[in-house]
């Protein structure tokens, strides 16, 4: 299947957002569901995109819903939310969720998305770092993953591994890849806080001279607690939704998620 757009096309529509993403981001989302990205052109020109990335039956995350300011009200966003979720039907997905902006939440729940829970995204200055970074591994756990997650996100991890994976065996993993204004920390799955810490300090101990994002449910306390012990802020909150069965909807939120892969991820 020839993709609807390219990595450097999406880039200027996430950039103009003010977005994080970088090429290998988008480029990611298309090889991964690469019948599950839809753009909208005008006059040859990409001016609005949808992603769906669906985890089997029970789950599909919609992201990267951009329209250029130029072209917003016209309609492009709804009817490529519109391909996107007939797309998650026709896969037979029983659940949709996303991670709504502002701007976007109107939008989503004439669509039917009902609110889940508040996600943020928190922000942390380059500068030293003073808590504990102890030895860590390198191997994603994938059934800890999925038993955390509630459904197989391995295709996702396995494109996310050759970035950077840090591991304390049995109980916890985190990943980090870069971003275009600041290392992105996520996933970051955890048996308890005690581990969730160690993985972040080992994170930092080796990016205090950068910026550094880290996305997490706001009802995570854990995660809130380690953010503000480590110097970050947080800088903007968005909306889990969901449309579909609400017995699905609990999946991707559960207690041992200490990081997010990232709002077009989940």
């Amino acid at each position: 299947m020839i993709p609807p757009f390219d990595g450097n096309e999406a880039l200027a529509l996430s950039n103009e957002a003010g977005w994080n993403q970088t090429v290998r981001d988008w480029e990611r989302l298309l090889e991964l569901t690469p019948e599950g990205c839809f753009g909208k052109r005008v006059e040859g020109q990409l001016v609005s995109t949808a992603t769906a990335l669906v985890y089997g039956e029970r789950l599909a995350w919609i992201g990267m819903v951009l329209t250029t300011e130029a072209q917003r009200g016209k309609g492009f966003a709804r009817e490529l939310l519109g391909k996107a979720l007939a797309y998650c039907d026709g896969r037979g997905v029983r659940c949709v969720k996303l991670d709504a902006t502002d701007l976007g939440r109107p939008v989503y729940a004439k669509l039917g998305f009902v609110e889940e829970r508040p996600v943020s995204r928190w922000v942390r200055v380059a500068g030293a770092f003073a808590g504990a970074s102890g030895e860590v591994s390198h191997a994603v756990d994938f059934e800890l993953d999925r038993e955390a997650f509630g459904v197989d996100r391995s295709a996702l991890l396995r494109s996310l591994e050759g970035e950077e994976v840090y591991a304390v065996s049995g109980r916890g993993y985190a990943m980090s890849r870069p971003g275009r204004l600041g290392r992105f920390f996520g996933p970051c799955v955890a048996r308890d806080e005690e581990t969730a810490r160690r993985l972040l300090g080992a994170f930092l101990a080796r990016h205090t001279g950068e910026s550094t994002a880290w996305d997490f449910c706001d009802e995570n306390e854990g995660a809130a607690r380690m953010a503000r012990e480590a110097g970050y802020a947080p800088v903007r909150r968005l909306m889990r939704m969901y449309r579909g069965d609400a017995a699905g909807a609990g999946v991707a939120s559960g207690p041992m998620i200490y990081g997010l892969a990232g709002f077009e991820f989940g």
